[in-house]
């Protein structure tokens, strides 16, 4: 197409689905131009008032590479400089330090996921593993065992349930018992659980060694998994590739050019939620360095004591984006305020 116009609003459509709507006008007139426009209307009823001579001339080309709409939130100056600067200043994303993976997929997070009082009650120590399942359990960037020992106190789900093959578990009572809570309640029935050998014994289980929330509000997390705590799909696993630093590959996302990234390659939902799938997130600019392993500490500090991520990033980006990739004040800028146009315009819709 020659001309595209999309049209979105501020305000849902319809509400109820908590989804996007779009209007999208596309026409083919012959020429070579490939141009595009964003208009942003508060709600329906403002169509009745768009001037239609708007939609007969877009200004912004048009990237075929691109299958994020999002970019035409954005100005064309700022749409050049997020297509450019991975090659202007060299910088890698987070797939070129690890790999990004579904959390643990058991089949029934309700069932397999527990606080210390069943464990307690059931006797199953032995098979209670520590996890992590939820955001809220986690108030910084650095995930310790005296947090998931917090967690633990608070009557929080901190236990992923890993039972062995039937036959390694048939002597223990409890165990048993809570098996057959399980099939009582049908769990055993559920699609998941009904395809494996024995339904209770859960696939893939492995540590990561971080975590990166599936689905954010302010600003996506990645955290560093110290605790050795597991994870469900509420959040994604992290594979360090060999010879990447922990704490610099953590500390190194948190810049406004990466946070600018994560809400170009995600997705945003109506009530302002920000999610982003494995793949997605590896595509996250990073602009790591084993250097800024010494940040760490200070985010982590920084995030327990409350202060905004707009006070962590004046520390931050000096650090990562300025002296660590050669950033200029005035890119430093720009990054900042895509950010945090996109991020806004995502967590304003939740107020409408």
């Amino acid at each position: 197409y020659n001309k595209i116009n999309i049209i979105s609003f501020e305000k849902l459509v319809f509400p109820d689905i908590q989804q996007e709507v779009v209007l999208l006008l596309c026409e083919k007139n012959g020429s070579d131009s490939h141009l595009i426009e964003h208009l942003e209307l508060r709600d329906a009823s403002d169509l009745k008032k768009l001037d239609v001579k708007i939609l007969k001339s877009p200004t912004k080309k048009i990237d075929f590479k691109s299958n994020k709409w999002t970019y035409y939130f954005l100005e064309q100056e700022e749409i050049d400089f997020l297509e450019q600067i991975a090659k202007k200043r060299k910088v890698p994303t987070i797939s070129n330090y690890a790999n990004v993976e579904v959390g643990i997929t058991t089949g029934a997070n309700d069932y397999f996921t527990v606080p210390l009082p069943v464990v307690e009650a059931y006797d199953l120590k032995e098979y209670a593993k520590p996890m992590v399942g939820r955001s809220v359990q986690v108030n910084s960037v650095i995930f310790t065992e005296k947090d998931w020992k917090l967690n633990r106190q608070t009557k929080a789900k901190a236990h992923l349930l890993v039972f062995p093959e039937k036959e390694n578990i048939n002597g223990h009572k409890g165990a048993n018992s809570y098996i057959r809570l399980g099939e009582s309640m049908g769990v055993n029935k559920g699609y998941k659980t009904s395809i494996r050998d024995d339904w209770f014994v859960i696939p893939s289980i492995k540590l990561s060694d971080a975590l990166f929330i599936r689905r954010n509000n302010l600003y996506p997390r990645l955290i560093l998994n110290e605790a050795n705590a597991y994870t469900t799909d509420t959040m994604h696993r992290v594979f360090m590739k060999k010879d990447t630093d922990k704490n610099a590959f953590i500390a190194s996302f948190y810049n406004s050019l990466s946070l600018a990234f994560s809400e170009i390659v995600g997705r945003s939902y109506g009530g302002g939620v920000l999610e982003l799938m494995p793949s997605e997130a590896e595509k996250i600019l990073l602009p790591y360095q084993t250097e800024n392993t010494d940040l760490l500490a200070t985010i982590d500090k920084m995030m327990r004591e409350k202060k905004s991520i707009d006070e962590i990033l004046k520390i931050t980006n000096r650090q990562i984006l300025k002296d660590g990739y050669g950033f200029t004040d005035k890119e430093i800028k720009l990054a900042d305020s895509i950010w945090k146009k996109l991020s806004s315009r995502r967590l304003n819709r939740n107020k409408l």
